[in-house]
């Protein structure tokens, strides 16, 4: 009995270990920002984000700016990337209500552990009011962690879907891409969890 006990008391620590998070994606240098792209009311506006995994996201942070008049609903959305790097099939979408204006900062949205599987993804938001919007990183070295080209996708006709409306900022001279990050769970908590979950189920097995 202790000794199952200590094994759910490791398994527990290992749990709280698994809650760190790494940055598996960044294209956020923390200043220096050159605009931002307010791509009308509730349209979408994407930016391709190619991570250094393909681990479940558990958190997604963007650098959003808003000149508008009154405080924002901001919808996210996240979609696959095609092979051919059109976007795909939206995997998740939420939203953050009453966003004051002004605000040069991270919207910080917790994801349940989406998009598991998937290397290269599209993110973006849409704002139900105007001008307001992602804020673009400046060149160069604008993706910190991860890779990303520079192009865009913009919901233009609010037909909710992105029908070959793809551009670049200035026909890509400077190169920009939009402050997005994205978290995923630390690697090697994910071991330390998964190795005491073993563990106790061997435990079991060998007492069954």
């Amino acid at each position: 009995m202790k000794r199952t006990l200590f094994a759910l008391a490791a398994i527990s620590a290992f749990a709280t270990m698994a809650n760190a998070s790494i940055l598996d994606y960044d294209a956020d240098p923390g200043g220096g920002y050159t605009n931002f792209f307010g791509g009308g009311t509730n349209l979408r506006v994407l930016d391709d984000v190619n991570r250094t995994t393909a681990f479940g996201i558990k958190q997604i942070n963007i650098r959003y700016f808003s000149t508008a008049g009154a405080p924002a609903d901001v919808t996210l959305y996240v979609y696959s990337q095609n092979g051919d790097g059109t976007v795909g099939g939206l995997l998740h979408t939420q939203t953050a209500l009453g966003i004051p204006a002004g605000i040069l900062g991270q919207l910080q949205f917790a994801t349940p552990n989406i998009a598991v599987g998937f290397q290269n993804l599209w993110i973006g938001i849409s704002a139900n009011r105007t001008n307001a919007g992602m804020v673009l990183t400046p060149a160069p070295g604008t993706v910190i962690l991860g890779s990303s080209a520079d192009v865009f996708a913009w919901d233009q006709n609010g037909s909710g879907v992105i029908e070959n409306e793809y551009f670049q900022f200035q026909g890509g001279n400077p190169v920009a891409n939009f402050a997005i990050e994205t978290m995923v769970p630390e690697p090697a908590s994910m071991i330390a969890l998964g190795a005491g979950l073993a563990a106790l189920a061997a435990r079991r097995r060998r007492k069954a």
